[in-house]
């Protein structure tokens, strides 16, 4: 895919995306993905994802993110990640963040987790929530924090929680301020425990 200039794929499907090998993915530059229409973006599968150089993830914008198939994000890893721009996670849904490898979160910077529409963490797992670190869990907004599931808070750790400002706290849901471990829920200051108002 390195000898195919960027401009002969703009003129690329889905379906024919789709079917490139993820060694030909493995080819891929920043400069190609760009011209990429959108639309073709569909036809990506996670083994094609898992190929794809984290230098070629610099060139994604919510327009190609938004057209991607949940499935595919299950392929992303790290490095790749860390290499998305803040912009593309504005065109993240609930469904493809649940899809992404817990993983992927450890490398997710507080721009990205602003960037991210709020209804898109309803889609967050435990595993998920308990590899961001503390400077991204600040990153989350209010609105955010109450489409937090139960089974996400579940996966708070106590370091994340402590972390938060009792606004952040206060913002979530009476089953999710439930779901909070006892250990974590312990482990805050009382300013902490009345905004989180678990009984």
């Amino acid at each position: 895919m390195k000898a195919m200039p960027p401009t002969a794929m703009a003129g690329m499907g889905a379906q024919q995306f789709g079917q490139l090998p993820p060694s030909a993915m493995a080819g891929m530059g920043a400069n190609q993905m760009k011209e990429l229409p959108p639309a073709a973006f569909a036809g990506m599968g996670a083994d094609q994802m898992k190929a794809l150089p984290p230098t070629a993830m610099k060139s994604f914008d919510s327009k190609d993110v938004g057209a991607m198939a949940p499935a595919a994000f299950a392929g992303m890893g790290a490095d790749q990640m860390k290499a998305m721009p803040a912009a593309a996670m504005a065109g993240m849904g609930a469904q493809q963040l649940g899809q992404l490898p817990a993983g992927a979160f450890k490398q997710m910077t507080p721009d990205q987790v602003k960037a991210l529409p709020s209804t898109a963490f309803a889609g967050m797992t435990p595993s998920q929530l308990g590899q961001l670190s503390t400077t991204s869990v600040k990153a989350m907004a209010p609105q955010d924090i109450a489409l937090l599931t139960p089974e996400a808070v579940a996966g708070m750790k106590l370091a994340q929680a402590k972390s938060m400002t009792t606004a952040q706290l206060g913002a979530l849901t009476n089953e999710a301020a439930d779901a909070m471990p006892a250990s974590v829920f312990n482990g805050l200051s009382a300013a902490q425990k009345t905004a989180v108002g678990k009984p």
